[in-house]
């Protein structure tokens, strides 16, 4: 599991009033496991303008002399895009410029994705940075083995061997019987992933279009992962309230629909639905949804 890896990387390698930019939206455990670390996390907001992504002027502002680390999630938790290798690779660009900073990068969603490319990470883009690249990664998404607790890490071998110190004297490790199951998947025939990523494509376009076609909710495809995160800012407006997170409980309130408010991860005005369920659940929430926001009078 990818988030007791960065649980370990910021208690290991972050020092007091170090900054980490962290795009948003994001996996809401980042900031708060750089605060435990009394680090500083430096929110940078990615609208869906920039399809949720991080741009090289972005992070060159965001740069000072205390940045430590920078936080990549391709495909994304909560908004499923993934960055391209050329944007990677402009990325790298920046931080070739300062040394100081290193890179993580979550690779969790790494095989579910669809846009027809390899998939490709920040050390894939620039190799020069290997000795201050953390690639975090783990079983529970690509092979459904959330309870299992199996994630891992690469990256400097000085960096990693402190990583383990924190993992040794806290959670010790993870059982033999996971371990041995999360090698058979890693190593075995990965063919066996693609009815599953098919499947979750085919869910993604069910519920894109289906959001799409609800007056006031813009939604962008996502390129991989199991989420969707559309703009619903016309109809918290139009309901009268002040946020996201005041939307996502009037519609379970309303009609039994649970989403999580954008807010949580760091860029309001959005709601994250997740898809890892079956097409008839799907489209009964798609429909409890357009039920709940018929009589709301959105504007234009």
């Amino acid at each position: 599991m990818v988030s007791s890896r960065f649980f370990n990387l910021a208690q290991a390698f972050i020092n007091p009033g170090d900054e980490v930019i962290i795009p948003a939206p994001y996996w809401v455990s980042y900031p708060d496991m750089v605060i435990i670390a009394e680090g500083v996390p430096v929110i940078v907001k990615c609208p869906a303008e920039q399809d949720f992504k991080i741009t090289p002027e972005q992070l060159e502002e965001a740069i000072t002399d205390k940045t430590k680390l920078l936080v990549l999630n391709s495909p994304s938790n909560p908004t499923g895009m993934i960055y391209t290798l050329d944007e990677l690779k402009a990325i790298a660009e920046v931080l070739k410029k300062h040394p100081q900073v290193y890179v993580a990068s979550d690779d969790m969603y790494e095989h579910i994705r669809w846009t027809g490319d390899k998939f490709y990470n920040i050390l894939n883009a620039a190799p020069e940075l290997k000795d201050r690249a953390i690639i975090l990664n783990g079983v529970s998404k690509a092979y459904a083995m959330t309870g299992w607790r199996i994630g891992y890490a690469g990256g400097p071998a000085k960096l990693i061997g402190a990583m383990k110190k924190v993992q040794s004297q806290s959670t010790s490790c993870p059982t033999s019987i996971s371990q041995v199951a999360a090698e058979v998947a890693i190593s075995g025939d990965q063919s066996v992933l693609e009815p599953m990523v098919a499947a979750f494509e085919k869910r993604c376009d069910l519920v894109v279009d289906g959001l799409n076609a609800i007056k006031g909710i813009t939604c962008l495809r996502p390129d991989g992962a199991f989420y969707v995160y559309p703009n619903i800012v016309p109809l918290i407006k139009a309901a009268g309230l002040s946020s996201c997170t005041e939307f996502s409980a009037w519609l379970l309130d309303k009609v039994g629909v649970a989403v999580v408010p954008g807010d949580a991860f760091g860029l309001g005005g959005y709601m994250r639905i997740s898809y890892a369920t079956d097409e008839a659940t799907l489209k009964d929430a798609l429909s409890r949804i357009e039920k709940a926001v018929a009589d709301l009078d959105v504007a234009e």
